[in-house]
């Protein structure tokens, strides 16, 4: 009973934390930029998180790499740090930047996810996921706005956890980011997504804040704070990041 208690909180709430994968931490949304061609960035960074009275403690890394100058190629692989410990279910990505006039772009995110983790331990799915996220980015500086559309298809190798979540999810989100001084940024970000329990009309729903410190161009050091909306979000969650572009 343990074990099956397990699978059904850790999936999901795995797929919602790889849902903010690829955007700039402590963000849950993504914008538009890219790389530029032949440019790497590598992201490290880690989350302490609390929903439904248990603490998490989970990372992330993710290597993203500039295949033109409006596509992106990226790889990410969350992991959990707390029990059960263990690596999660891992993803591939390309954001094409389709679209720029002026300050304002719109790119598109497909995302394959890879069965990675152990689904009989709560670290994964158990079989290979997808997803689909529209963004659009108004930059008109110090200000910069983002926002997000996406529709995620989970699948789940067990029958527990088929029986007890939803496949087809959807998420949408906004942020915000100011320039306080050349080197430090404050960011926003608030969301809502379709709760992948089958059992709860109530849909996750959050807020985040943050500021982005960068040393120098290729450097960004990071934190932030998630506050949940209502009790199927995550309660608390604060997180420390770094942005290594080379």
């Amino acid at each position: 009973m343990f074990l099956k208690k397990i699978h059904v909180l850790s999936a999901p709430a795995l797929m919602m934390f790889l849902q903010s994968a690829f955007a700039v931490h402590p963000l849950v949304s993504d914008d538009t930029n890219t790389q530029d061609i032949g440019n790497q960035q590598l992201e490290v960074n880690t989350d302490w998180l609390k929903k439904q009275g248990v603490f998490s403690h989970v990372a992330d890394v993710t290597y993203t790499y500039g295949l033109l100058a409006n596509v992106d190629l990226m790889s990410d692989l969350p992991s959990t740090l707390s029990s059960p410990r263990g690596v999660n279910d891992g993803s591939f990505g390309i954001k094409w930047r389709f679209y720029e006039h002026g300050p304002i772009s719109f790119a598109v995110k497909p995302v394959l996810v890879l069965a990675s983790g152990n689904q009989n331990r709560g670290l994964g799915t158990g079989r290979n996921s997808g997803a689909l996220t529209l963004i659009g980015t108004v930059d008109m500086a110090p200000w910069a706005f983002s926002g997000n559309v996406g529709v995620y298809v989970n699948r789940y190798a067990l029958a527990p956890d088929r029986q007890n979540n939803r496949s087809n999810l959807w998420r949408a989100s906004a942020s915000v980011s100011y320039s306080l001084t050349p080197k430090l940024s404050a960011v926003a970000d608030i969301g809502i997504a379709r709760n992948p329990d089958v059992t709860s009309t109530i849909n996750p729903a959050f807020v985040v804040t943050g500021l982005i410190y960068s040393p120098n161009k290729d450097v960004d050091l990071d934190t932030g704070f998630k506050f949940g909306l209502n009790n199927a979000e995550v309660r608390h969650q604060v997180g420390i990041g770094l942005t290594w572009r080379f």
